[in-house]
């Protein structure tokens, strides 16, 4: 069995990774409204549906990063609050 210490230390590092992690999709999101500005450009004037079609997904996969990033924050806020507890 681990001890306090251990789990502490285990905690602290998880919180941490959980930190690194979401700044890592932060980098990624930034990086999707590149590509959604780029889309936007090029399907300036046309209604293609092809490129609508591009558009709404990296969208969506946006919006996805964004929730992954919410739910990272607070899983490293809920590992601290252990850690505080303990």
């Amino acid at each position: 069995m681990a001890s306090i210490e251990q789990v502490k230390a285990a905690l602290g590092q998880a919180a941490d990774q959980g930190t690194i992690n979401a700044q890592q999709i932060r980098t990624a999101i930034e990086a999707t409204d590149q590509t959604l500005a780029r889309l936007r450009a090029v399907g300036a004037g046309t209604n293609h549906p092809l490129v609508a079609e591009a558009i709404a997904r990296t969208e969506q996969s946006r919006q996805r990063l964004v929730e992954a990033t919410a739910l990272l924050q607070s899983s490293a806020q809920a590992a601290r609050n252990y850690l505080n507890a303990l």
